[in-house]
């Protein structure tokens, strides 16, 4: 038995689930996607006790994978608001060997306390902090954790309470997991019958287990010994301290119904099965559950028939109203499925309305000749407000069905209809719904739409006129409708009709009529010599009464094809049959030709679909490898020895041979590209072994994936500024997929984890969707640096494959912006004017010769002013570092000048020049301007 007990949550401390989230975080309630999430409670606990924190764009993300170094992190930093101290040694001392001096201070320091204290014990001494944490590894140092912050063996206590883990995939891990998991499970932690230990954590599975390892109380923990019950609402119970209790239920238990019960005992929720056990044969109670009928229930099976007729039920039971006096005439009764409820339907028109009525029950027995004590009691009759309805549906004959309503019905209003699915009329359908009825029997033996008699199998949907019940509720016209099947026996057995070869395993059985799924079982396939195995039996989606039988071994010479012993095949109608038939099945030793090609889309993927003159067979080791070139946005490229990748047989024909493009292309798959290929086929054969030649020529345009498919999405490229010609600022960080992206992971920011390296502010999609721009915090980093990048969670547009992750070391220059010194010489203003300037560092050349616009208000004879443009050429001098503005015309006494930047000017590693407009009033005396 378990039990579970509260717990105040043991700490304020404000720790981030996701140690890189620096920034102010969202508060819980604005959380933009947890609205319904199944962890939103425990989430919510959590972020408002400051144990953990959602992102500042107002979301948390709880769909998102952990790593190991973000657990390490979040763990360190709870045992560390608990008391605990970080190791002094922490830098000096490594605790895992994938871990140096250089690795992120916070990292060190939070690994090298739990290593200390016994929360991670790595693997082969590695850390292994890049990885996602597995459910199996969570549940694990999650209770280690709490091992150390209670200071409690919760192994050892689940052991003692001799607890059983009924976790289905326990075994798919390691001992140690499987202990520490069944701790979960014991503290009704594990929802569903598996764990999957081998799946990644989510952020929102962290939370939930934090937050009930938080809640679980650590006091030894009682268990019923011994429970009795007293009376219907009074048990006693002992617990595993040897203490006797009474409880009170709230309820009382039902007599001779084994009934599962709650109680409390000392703050802690105990449940158990007990039973209430009278050994008379009693009434339990009597009710009217609508107008026209009255439910009788018994504390224990009774011994009637399943229907009494108008006779019988008189006789056992007598009705008379109390404020309405009269006595009560009784049509039928009808027994419960479980015998411990009688339903007796009244005869008449008059309803039973609200009030007293007197009923007495008498002279029923239990299968073990109990006999009822009689009851003559007066229960309260409650008023019927609810409308019939169709309470079951069921085939009673051949062609015959039976639709019970919910109750009497009184009164009829406009004819049943019936329709095929499709909306066709069925005509020929018999049956009344008689006054006061609770059932109707219709007969469709001659039932047909559109001149043709209906097939069993056939569905027919019913759709009831206005239907009226003994107290006036109406089901209004066209309300009720209900659907069921012919499926009767029709008197003609299926016979097989003929047998045809298809392949070296594989044969087609045509029968009279579509017969009733086939178990490979039921049949024998065999020759004077040897039994073949039945593999599969498919029925033709095109003709229901043909079956595609495949065997596991070929077939050669003259073979019987039969029913096994003791089995048949059924039609629809139920009718049975036997069979026994041969053929001489001839092997084809011709090798299949190549026939053509054809690109089709299959669930939302793209095949190319490659149709040859005969059977064909792959196996786990074929593979096709394509050459050629292809031709994209007007660019030829080649294609060499592209990599080997495994085709699949069409699934409903043999001739076909398919391959996902989205896999054969890889790397150069491109939407909309023509490709012109030769395939070598490796490993590909006909039925009888005979190998295949290669296919000289194919040629295809590429339209693309959409909806479900399982594009595996790959980083090609990972782009800094130190690469050579690199157009990236030092800001930036250029990643290359393999892969139209999914915008929603791929520009989480939260799927690219940069270490010594600076913050990353946001992530810009960019070339077709293939690239995406990482841009770092501004001034958050400034000198050279190598940093370690790993990208992980992303998919492809459309894909359900989340990518495998990829880690890299990445080279980032210093990311100090060029600046300007703040003032600027003006040269020959009378002729043609020179502005000059001298920047912080140097830059990156050629530069632009209109790399400034020069904008001038000049004072016109009026005195005001008139605006104008002047053009200037841009000159730079490297070894002074001077940028010079040379003016087509020269400066005119009082113009307003403002010089603009109007290109983008870099340093040697791409950091952009800052400029602010220049804005100066000139004078005829003055050389030097400040701004």
């Amino acid at each position: 038995m378990k039990k579970s007990y509260k717990k105040m949550l043991a700490s304020t401390a404000a720790i981030a689930l996701v140690a890189s989230a620096v920034a102010p975080v969202a508060s819980a309630a604005s959380f933009k996607d947890l609205n319904g999430h199944m962890y939103e409670n425990e989430i919510l606990a959590l972020v408002d006790a400051g144990i953990i924190n959602g992102y500042p764009d107002g979301t948390f993300l709880p769909n998102n994978s952990l790593t190991r170094s973000d657990v390490v992190k979040l763990l360190g930093k709870y045992l560390v608001s608990l008391g605990y101290e970080v190791p002094s040694d922490y830098k000096t001392k490594m605790r895992f060997t994938d871990l140096t001096a250089q690795s992120q201070d916070e990292l060190l320091q939070y690994a090298a306390l739990v290593k200390d204290v016994g929360v991670f014990q790595g693997s082969a001494g590695q850390l292994m902090h890049r990885d996602e944490m597995r459910r199996d590894q969570m549940a694990t140092v999650l209770v280690r954790a709490f091992n150390v912050i209670n200071d409690f063996d919760y192994v050892a206590h689940v052991k003692e309470q001799g607890f059983t883990s009924t976790i289905s995939d326990l075994n798919r891990t390691t001992v140690e997991h499987q202990t520490n998991i069944a701790v979960l499970d014991y503290y009704d932690m594990v929802k569903g019958a598996s764990f999957n230990p081998k799946d990644m954590t989510k952020r929102g599975q962290f939370a939930y287990f934090l937050y009930h390892m938080l809640n679980v109380e650590t006091k030894p923990v009682l268990t019923v010994k011994k429970i009795e019950v007293q009376a219907a609402d009074k048990l006693s119970v002992t617990l595993s301290d040897d203490k006797a209790y009474t409880v009170t239920l709230s309820k009382p238990l039902v007599e001779n119904v084994e009934t599962d019960v709650t109680f409390t005992i000392g703050e802690v929720e105990y449940s158990a099965k007990v039973k209430y056990e009278v050994p008379d044969l009693k009434v339990s109670s009597v009710t009217n559950p609508n107008s026209g009928q009255i439910k009788i229930d018994f504390n224990q099976p009774v011994t009637l028939t399943d229907t009494l007729k108008e006779e019988e039920i008189n006789k056992l039971v007598q009705v008379a109203g109390v404020n309405n006096p009269g006595k009560v005439d009784l049509l039928k009764g009808e027994l419960s499925a479980d015998k411990k409820s009688l339903i007796v339907t009244i005869k008449g028109t008059k309803p039973l309305v609200e009030g007293r009525y007197n009923v007495v029950v008498k002279d029923i027995r239990t299968d073990k000749g109990l006999t009822l004590v009689k009851y003559d009691d007066v229960p309260v009759f409650t008023a019927d407000r609810t409308a019939p309805a169709i309470a079951s549906v069921e085939n009673v004959g051949a062609t015959r069905v039976k639709v019970k309503f919910t109750e009497p019905v009184n009164n009829t209003s406009g004819a049943t209809q019936f329709k095929l699915t499709n909306g066709v009329p069925v005509l020929g359908v018999t049956g009344t719904i008689e006054k006061n009825s609770t059932e109707v029997i219709y007969d469709l033996t001659n039932a047909r739409a559109n001149g043709a008699i209906l097939t069993p199998g056939t569905s027919v949907t019913a759709t009831f006129g206005t239907l009226v019940d003994l107290a006036n509720n109406v089901a209004p016209l066209n309300l009720l409708t209900t659907t069921f099947s012919i499926g009767n026996k029709d008197g003609v057995p299926p016979v097989l009709l003929n047998l045809e070869q298809l392949g070296a395993k594989k044969f087609k059985l045509t029968f009279s009529e579509e017969i009733r799924d086939l178990a490979t079982n039921e049949l024998i396939v065999s020759t004077s010599n040897a039994i073949f195995s039945v593999a599969s039996i498919v029925k033709d989606e095109q003709n229901p009464a043909v079956y595609v039988v495949t065997t596991n071994q070929p077939l050669e010479g003259y073979t019987s094809v039969s029913t096994a012993q003791g089995r048949y095949i059924t039609d629809l109608s139920g009718e049975t049959n036997t069979f026994s038939t041969a053929a001489n099945f001839v092997q084809d030793r011709t090798k299949p030709n190549y026939i053509s090609s054809a690109v089709v889309n299959d669930k939302g993927e793209e095949y190319l679909e490659l149709t040859f003159d005969r059977n064909i067979e792959v196996t786990a080791s074929s593979r096709l490898q394509i050459n050629g070139n292809y031709v994209f946005q007007g660019n030829t490229q080649q294609i060499n020895n592209q990599t080997l990748v495994t085709p699949i047989k069409h699934p409903t024909n043999d001739r076909i041979l398919r391959v996902k493009l989205n896999e054969a292309l890889r790397t150069i798959d491109y939407l909309g590209a023509t490709y012109f290929i030769n395939i070598n086929l490796v490993g590909i054969t006909s039925e009888y072994g005979e190998v295949l030649n290669n296919i000289p020529y194919v040629q295809f345009v590429r339209g693309g994936d959409t909806g479900y498919n399982q594009n595996a999405i790959a980083v090609l490229g990972v782009e800094t500024s130190s690469y050579p010609n690199s157009t990236v600022g030092s800001n930036e960080i250029l990643v290359t997929f393999s892969h139209p992206i999914d915008g929603l992971t791929a520009l989480n920011r939260e799927n690219y984890i940069l270490e010594g390296g600076g913050t990353i502010a946001s992530v810009v999609p960019t070339n077709n969707n293939r690239q995406v721009q990482l841009i770092l915090a501004a001034e958050n980093r400034v000198q050279a640096v190598t940093a370690h990048i790993t990208i992980q969670n992303i998919k492809a547009q459309g894909s359900t494959v989340t990518m495998a992750p990829y880690s890299n070391s990445i080279f980032l220059s210093e990311n100090i912006r060029p600046t300007v010194d703040r003032s600027v010489n003006v040269i020959n203003a009378a002729t043609s004017a020179t502005l000059t300037f001298t920047v912080s560092e140097t830059l990156k050349t050629p530069i632009v010769p209109a790399a400034f616009t020069v904008n001038v208000n000049r004072k016109n004879v009026n005195g005001t002013y008139i605006p104008l443009t002047i053009t200037g050429q841009t000159v730079y001098n490297d070894q002074t570092r001077q940028v010079s503005v040379i003016l087509s015309q020269p400066l005119l006494q009082d113009d307003q000048v403002t010089v603009t930047l109007a290109t983008k000017i870099t340093d040697l590693v791409n950091n952009e020049l800052y400029f602010t407009p220049a804005t100066f009033t000139y004078f005829a005396n003055q050389t030097q301007y400040l701004w």
